[in-house]
Parts: C-alpha cells; structure tokens; sequence
C-alpha cells in the first residue's frame, strides 16, 4: 500500500511533469523514478509534520465516511473552517472531500519496504 496523497499538490504535480520529461529523455530509468516519487512523499509528510501548527476547525454537514486499509475519506456538505480561533471563516460552497491516514501507519510501512529492499539486494 502506498500512500500519494501530497502528489496531486501544486508541487507534486509539477515533479511528476518533470520525471516523466527526464524519462523520455532517459535521464533517469523507471526503478530510479519510483525512488523519488517514494521520497517525495516521506520529505512531505516529515515538512509538514515540522511546519504545520495550527489546527483547522471544521464544521459543516457529513455526506458519508468510509474507511479502507486505515486510510479515512470523509465527505463534508457546505463546510465552514477555521485555522484559529481568531481566523475568519472560510465558507466552500458544495461538497468537501477529506482525506487521512496515521501517520504512524506510514512510517511503518515504510521501514517493512525499506528491510525488503535491503534483504533482497543481499542476496
């Protein structure tokens, strides 16, 4: 299971278009792409872990909720967030779509990927 949630951002969209030019100019190979795709995510979620104080407060309606491998996405109706207590609300019109995962989840996923590689190339 893999978890690309920070690759339809502004900045991992932007990577991709690059990765994919320097494959067709066979700068890098595919094994080498993976690679940095797999360290963008990580770089992501340890920056924003760092960054990231505030806490949003969100209210509005819940459409519905499902849950699959850990991974939760939530379907919110006219929602309403605050960054603090002291923001101004955000008002979005129609349907917002959350979703999260553990982020301790993640890291161990990662470290069993990471022992696989490492056994492999042993042998």
């Amino acid at each position: 299971m893999s978890f690309v949630l920070y690759r339809a951002s502004t900045l991992g969209i932007e990577l991709e278009e690059t990765l994919q030019e320097f494959l067709r100019e066979k700068i890098i190979d595919v094994d080498l792409l993976e690679i940095i795709r797999k360290e963008f995510d990580r770089a992501m979620l340890t920056v924003l872990k760092k960054v990231v104080k505030d806490k949003p407060v969100l209210k509005g309606k819940l459409k519905h909720y499902k849950n699959c491998e850990n991974v939760w996405v939530f379907y919110i109706s006219d929602p309403e967030i605050r960054v603090s207590n002291y923001s101004l609300p955000i008002q979005i019109n129609g349907s917002l779509k959350i979703v999260g995962c553990d982020s301790k989840l993640i890291t161990k996923l990662n470290k069993k990927k990471s022992k696989k590689k490492l056994k492999s190339r042993g042998k």
